[in-house]
């Protein structure tokens, strides 16, 4: 969306923007499910992992205003008061410049999820037939989030819109004007179109649209879906205190999510303080939500959130060493980066951590959306500094493979990658061998295997080390040399312990980081089994990241030639004559060891890791 100057800017950008037009002229229009909400043929089908209820699309208006004119607007400070339209439009006047954008909570956690962290979501509300709905509905297409389950309301409808005053300390303060705005009904909302979908996120803004969260609520757990419940503000708790708790209590959300002053509110107030640790209503306000929820989150601003999970309870401090501009949109976008962690199966610690990220990006900017610079800074301290060198203009696609390649590194954990031939059957001497070095390996160091995921040698040594019952991860291409196509259907992995990429680069970056020691306990290894042209180019790329001290490892890895039979010693001999001719220079091979037989192998790692 643009940035708005002033309010005669405003009015210039509304008489330029196109009329939009209705999908049916004479009534009510629920726009049937096509993933992705636009014209891209490559979009993925099937429904989104998540669907976030947005009652009511809402374009959010931010300034920067001062402590006296806070003070001169009704309602209480760092709240949100909802007010009506005229009060809306002489705020504007009085603040001069602001931007504008599309807001609303639900929406924010949806476009983080989307847009930040690749994650299939949907938004379920209702826009109105303004310019104001069709730049909110633009606006979330753009960011990736499914917009064909958002209601658009007859031929004379208005959308929400909110004023988001900012003080100098970067402290929101929300006056929304909603009560022309057209708005979703408890009968648009069924389990049918959230079939497939595992979380539907409620906030707690809900309430203001009578029946709506208790049929949101059952439409969900009817579909078979999670529910996350983010209580919204402290008005809206203390306003809906009743109806909250009993749906808090009836065991029908799994997860909730509050920040300082809602959990204060919900424990019957209190004064702030800055020691968590002792902070008694902080404690009892987690406790009682831990008590009806599976997961229960209370985000504490800059000093970061606590939440409990069963018998765990965690803690995380909040990042620093940035400027805070504005704090719209940290609770949601906290919400984005927990769910993200959830969906992705990570400790309730891990999640902690990626919510505060998440917070931590989007309080650098005004406005409720993380700037480009913000995901690159997210995704560099999420995966400790291997993202941080991706080229800010590379293809989305090929970025987004990579950062998939990390997490599940994350998973899983560094180990002995294996390359070889994806040619070799299972009836060549070599298949059978590489699956034994596999199993001994694996044994003895105790760490994850990691191959291409393909057949061949790959298949081989991830193969052993499931018989020996160890964790296996593949990094797996769309075709490997001489093979047809293997879906992940076919594969001797989990799911859950393969990445498919499209594309060679990510892949290859992802095997090598799976193999650095980032740790002196680390037990890990390069293995070379008999290959062609593909695991020559892994080869020599491996030495050559060596020799320019760019592999990433903070400790020395082991690099193994398995030359079975001599199958290497042409090679072998190629590298000494480039030693001959001063093409490479000595010692540059040093981490490079050949061995003939898997005894040799095993009996190496031994004496290199003192196991």
């Amino acid at each position: 969306l643009p940035q708005v100057r002033s309010l005669h800017h405003l009015r210039d950008l509304m008489a330029e923007t196109p009329q939009v037009t209705p999908l049916k002229p004479t009534h009510d229009v629920v726009v049937k499910r096509k993933r992705g909400g636009g014209d891209d043929d490559d979009a993925e089908t099937g429904p989104p992992e998540v669907v976030a209820l947005q009652p009511l699309a809402v374009i959010d208006h931010s300034c920067k205003v001062d402590a006296a004119f806070l003070a001169s607007i009704p309602g209480e400070v760092g709240g949100s008061v909802r007010i009506g339209p005229d009060e809306l439009q002489r705020i504007l006047m009085a603040v001069g410049e602001f931007t504008t954008k599309a807001g609303g909570s639900a929406a924010n956690t949806a476009r983080g999820l989307a847009h930040g962290f690749d994650v299939r979501t949907g938004l379920m509300g209702a826009v109105g037939q303004d310019e104001w709905g069709g730049l909110f509905v633009n606006s979330m297409k753009r960011s990736g989030v499914d917009t064909t389950l958002l209601t658009v309301k007859g031929d004379k409808s208005y959308t929400g819109r909110c004023v988001c005053l900012v003080d100098q300390a970067g402290q929101r303060t929300m006056r929304p004007a909603l009560e022309d705005a057209v708005g979703l009904q408890p009968e648009d909302i069924t389990s049918e179109a959230l079939r497939g979908v595992k979380w539907v996120i409620i906030n707690g803004y809900s309430y203001y649209g009578p029946g709506l969260v208790e049929r949101g609520v059952d439409a969900a757990v009817a579909a078979g879906c999670k529910v996350a419940m983010t209580l919204a503000s402290f008005e809206v708790v203390r306003r809906f205190r009743g109806p909250m708790e009993k749906l808090l209590a009836s065991g029908k959300v799994t997860a909730v999510f509050a920040n300082e002053d809602e959990a204060r509110e919900l424990a019957g107030g209190g004064a702030g303080s800055d020691c968590i640790e002792k902070d008694t209503k902080i404690e009892q306000a987690l406790e009682r939500l831990a008590n009806w929820c599976e997961i229960a989150v209370i985000t504490l601003g800059d000093k970061g959130c606590l939440a409990m999970g069963g018998a765990e309870r965690v803690e995380q401090k909040a990042f620093k060493g940035f400027g805070i501009e504005d704090t719209t949109g940290a609770g949601d976008l906290f919400a984005s980066g927990f769910m993200y962690g959830l969906l992705r199966n990570h400790s309730l610690q891990r999640c902690c951590e990626i919510g505060c990220l998440s917070g931590a990006a989007v309080v650098q900017v005004m406005g409720a959306e993380v700037s480009s610079e913000g995901w690159t800074w997210l995704h560099a301290h999420l995966h400790q500094g291997r993202a941080a060198n991706l080229v800010r203009g590379s293809a989305a696609a090929v970025q987004r493979e990579l950062l998939a390649c990390y997490e599940l590194i994350g998973a899983i954990g560094r180990g002995v990658v294996y390359y070889g031939s994806a040619r070799l059957k299972a009836d060549s001497p070599h298949f059978v061998m590489s699956r034994e070095l596999g199993r001994l390996v694996s044994t003895l160091l105790g760490s994850p295997t990691w191959t291409g995921g393909g057949p061949g040698m790959m298949e081989a040594a991830s193969l052993g080390a499931m018989d020996a019952g160890k964790a296996v991860g593949g990094i797996r291409i769309e075709r490997e040399a001489g093979t047809k196509v293997r879906s992940a259907a076919q594969s001797y992995l989990k799911p859950e312990c393969q990445v498919f990429c499209k594309f060679l680069s990510p892949r290859k970056v992802a095997l090598v980081d799976a193999g650095v020691r980032k740790k002196e306990g680390d037990r890990t290894a390069y293995v070379f089994l008999p290959g062609g042209l593909g695991t020559m180019d892994e080869l020599f790329e491996l030495f050559t990241l060596y020799q320019l001290h760019k592999l990433g490892t903070d400790f020395p890895v082991p690099v193994i030639i398995v030359n079975y039979g001599g199958f290497y010693d042409c090679l072998l001999d190629f590298i000494k004559t480039m030693e001959g001719h001063g093409t490479v220079g000595v010692g540059e091979y040093d981490q490079m060891v050949v061995k003939k037989t898997n005894e040799e192998v095993v009996e190496y790692l031994r004496e290199y890791y003192k196991v």
